[in-house]
């Protein structure tokens, strides 16, 4: 909410008043902790702002071209960023954009055992200048992986 607010002052704020009703409607019929860290207090909150809005501004995942849905993380002080296996990105040629094509998302490349290999908010540089010298030596660690010479055509 934070983020959207920051590129699109219009989009409502939720003050606490909205917060404890959430939480209130949250806590009805559970009578456990349990039950309640299982009840989805993000979802009831977003129910009292216009969605719509907040999914253009502010999406909750962006669909990479492998087909993989990949959260967005959004944390205060720091830029937008997704993370993923860096062969989900192979086909993508510009770094994705959220907030009405403002503010380009902040994209950690993991390697296959899920470790950052890169992280980058200008994918099209990191092609350029930084992927062939990865790619031989991720080619050399994981011989099954595909490491395509050019990761703009998938």
């Amino acid at each position: 909410m934070t983020f959207a607010r920051s590129i699109d002052p219009s989009i409502a704020a939720i003050d606490d008043d909205a917060l404890e009703r959430a939480l209130q409607a949250c806590c009805e019929g559970r009578s456990s902790f349990l039950e309640l860290r299982e009840a989805n207090l993000g979802e009831l909150v977003r129910a009292s702002v216009d969605l719509r809005a907040l999914d253009r501004i502010a999406p909750t995942h962006v669909t990479l071209p492998s087909g993989r849905s990949a959260r967005v993380a959004y944390e205060l002080g720091k830029d937008p960023f997704i993370a993923s296996r860096m062969q989900d990105f192979f086909g993508l040629r510009e770094t994705p954009r959220i907030g009405g094509g403002r503010v380009a998302l902040v994209m950690h490349l993991l390697a296959p055992n899920q470790r950052a290999v890169q992280v980058t908010s200008d994918l099209p540089g990191f092609w350029d200048r930084h992927y062939p010298k990865i790619r031989k030596e991720l080619m050399r660690k994981y011989p099954r992986h595909a490491w395509p010479e050019d990761p703009r055509v998938r």
